[in-house]
């Protein structure tokens, strides 16, 4: 089962969408996510770096600066016995980055959380699952949703797909 977006899901939104999710989302140690870095700056390409939050910096502007979790008090860990020379450590990936140029890669539980808390004036957000014992229901439930929902053709095979589907509509 698909537990998180993939670089893909999130390489779908428009410019618009990403700075909408960039400002509602509030990064947490170990939180998955990406930015874009360049690795050839003749021909102006790109790649999606993945990273997991280690640190959180935050300034006095207000901007936050993520740290990787590979990152050991300001310094990369290098391997024992392991050396690199000035070349080599140009070449390195970056270990910190700006939320401003950062995509979260989110959970499942992350969307529910987010959704949970956005205004639903513009939108319907409702989960339920349960068991002859025990049940859950969270959010509120229209009618004329509920129809819409069950006579649509298609369906998402993840969770998180439907879930993001639902969540890119509100960004």
């Amino acid at each position: 089962m698909k537990q998180r977006l993939s670089i893909a899901d999130v390489e779908t939104l428009t410019a618009s969408q990403q700075a909408s999710l960039r400002r509602i989302w509030t990064p947490q140690r170990y939180d998955i996510a990406v930015s874009r870095i360049c690795v050839n700056v003749e021909t102006d390409e790109y790649k999606w770096l993945e990273f997991a939050i280690g640190d959180i910096l935050v300034h006095k502007s207000g901007e936050l600066t993520l740290k990787d979790l590979r990152l050991t008090d300001g310094y990369v860990k290098i391997m024992e016995g392991e050396s690199m020379d000035a070349e080599e450590f140009q070449l390195q990936e970056p270990t910190s980055f700006s939320k401003t140029d950062t995509l979260p890669l989110l959970t499942v539980g992350q969307m529910i959380t987010m959704l949970y808390m956005l205004d639903k004036s513009s939108y319907h957000f409702y989960l339920l699952t349960g068991n002859t014992d025990h049940a859950c229901e969270i959010g509120d439930f229209n009618s004329n949703l509920k129809a819409a929902i069950l006579n649509k053709p298609e369906k998402a095979d993840e969770l998180v797909d439907v879930l993001w589907t639902t969540f890119k509509t509100i960004l």
